[in-house]
């Protein structure tokens, strides 16, 4: 059954090299025909990890360098990466530790493929055997912040990140700035006050002062739309200013601007402005 195995692997790779000849050499059919073709001798991870014996790192290692190629391909051409998630599967399904693949996936899908719930699940189960690598909390943290725009779950992975051994510095501030944008800021506040606390550095004290502030103007843009909301809603019309608001008992005070500016009505929206 071993030599059966090691037949099965040695196989494998003599069709890639017969084929990557045929690429080279082939001048009737397209290198993106070609490519597509190579990839139906992709059998799925699962099998290849249980022919692979103890060589699925070397094979992993090879179908990385597939994956390369393939990205790199589509990337200059055409931008299409229907096959993309299916490499990555079969390299961390063969490798559940190369970190790299990972990290590479987690870009590659959510951005160019266009799939960051394929990423988020790669990633997800590289956390099953690798938990304590903080780059993989990192990358989910970055996938909901910036393409699903899930900050309260950004937040949660950002603030993992950051308690992990050698991770970045600033996992905790984007830990913060991701909670406050979600419907949590009590979170943020607690972290801006703790990154404040905890450091002597001027600079870094000054960007948790501005984050405290970032989090009370939210805090206070809240109130104040839910307020005229109401207002707009009972009365059939906008009030002239906060002031109304105020003395019509729909707040119980005009909050004041963290950084120096006003809060002001327009449009049924409450906003910022310098004066």
């Amino acid at each position: 059954m071993r030599v059966f195995k090691i037949i099965l692997i040695f196989l494998f790779f003599i069709s890639f090299s017969f084929f990557q000849i045929v690429i080279e050499k082939t001048k009737k059919i397209s290198l993106r025909e070609l490519l597509l073709q190579e990839l139906m001798y992709f059998p799925s991870g699962r099998f290849l990890k249980e022919v692979a014996i103890e060589y699925d790192n070397l094979l992993s290692d090879f179908v990385w360098l597939r994956a390369i190629q393939y990205y790199g391909f589509h990337l200059m051409l055409d931008r299409k990466f229907d096959y993309l998630f299916h490499i990555f599967d079969i390299i961390t399904t063969l490798d559940p530790k190369f970190g790299g693949a990972y990290h590479f996936s987690s870009f590659s899908l959510s951005w160019d493929a266009k799939k960051p719930d394929s990423a988020i699940y790669l990633l997800k189960r590289a956390l099953v055997y690798d938990p304590f690598n903080w780059q993989h909390y990192f990358d989910i943290g970055f996938i909901n912040y910036m393409i699903l725009k899930n900050y309260e779950v950004a937040g949660y992975y950002f603030y993992l990140a950051a308690q992990l051994p050698g991770t970045w510095k600033i996992a905790e501030r984007w830990a913060a700035f991701s909670y406050g944008k979600s419907p949590k800021k009590e979170f943020a506040e607690i972290l801006w006050q703790d990154i404040y606390n905890s450091t002597d550095n001027k600079q870094l004290k000054k960007i948790a002062l501005r984050g405290l502030k970032m989090v009370k103007r939210e805090r206070d843009l809240e109130y104040l739309q839910k307020a005229l909301d109401k207002f707009i809603e009972e009365k059939k019309r906008e009030p002239t200013s906060l002031l109304e608001l105020y003395k019509e008992g729909y707040i119980d005070s005009i909050p004041k601007e963290p950084f120096g500016y006003y809060y002001r009505i327009k449009n049924g929206k409450v906003f910022v402005a310098k004066r």
